[in-house]
């Protein structure tokens, strides 16, 4: 179980750092481009979308084509960067399911643990009362012993005295 466990927090970690290293890749990327685009060497301050209306505004009519159409970069774009998010909201769940696991895991042993102390508490008791038992056995047979001794002791001092009567 602690191997399986291990493995499935290595494999999230694993995923979520090379998530984390592709969504990092794209942002540098991103920034680079947008850095790399100069216009009369000045930098385009523009959002991180260009749309077609602003495709126009920047760069000059001589070097745009006709029908400018940019939806290709959107599709590129959002594909990586929705992988990236999925990888990323499965490695949250992973995590989540990881945590409730070891939090089971946690408890079985806390459980394991009171029920052996409980077990062994319980096995104590009972050998200290067949101890007790034993040693009280022990002294009622040498309390039976001492009596039948008594006994045999009074038979046989009647016996003699029956004796002494009986000779005249």
């Amino acid at each position: 179980m602690d191997f399986v466990l291990s493995e499935l927090q290595r494999s999230s970690f694993d995923a979520q750092d090379t998530a984390q290293n592709n969504l990092h890749d794209w942002f540098r990327g991103i920034v680079n481009d947008i850095q790399e685009v100069a216009v009369s060497r000045t930098l385009v301050k523009t959002p991180l979308c260009l749309t077609g209306k602003d495709v126009a505004d920047v760069i000059p009519s001589c070097v745009q084509p006709k029908e400018l159409n940019m939806d290709w970069l959107n599709k590129i774009n959002f594909k990586s960067a929705s992988t990236d998010l999925e990888l990323l909201q499965r490695n949250t769940v992973l995590e989540r399911e990881s945590r409730q696991l070891r939090k089971e895991l946690l408890d079985q042993k806390r459980l394991l643990l009171e029920c052996k102390t409980s077990t062994e508490a319980k096995l104590e008791e009972a050998r200290i009362r067949e101890e007790n038992m034993l040693r009280s056995n022990e002294e009622f047979k040498k309390e039976i012993k001492q009596q039948q001794e008594e006994t045999n002791k009074l038979l046989k001092q009647m016996m003699e005295m029956f004796q002494n009567q009986a000779k005249p």
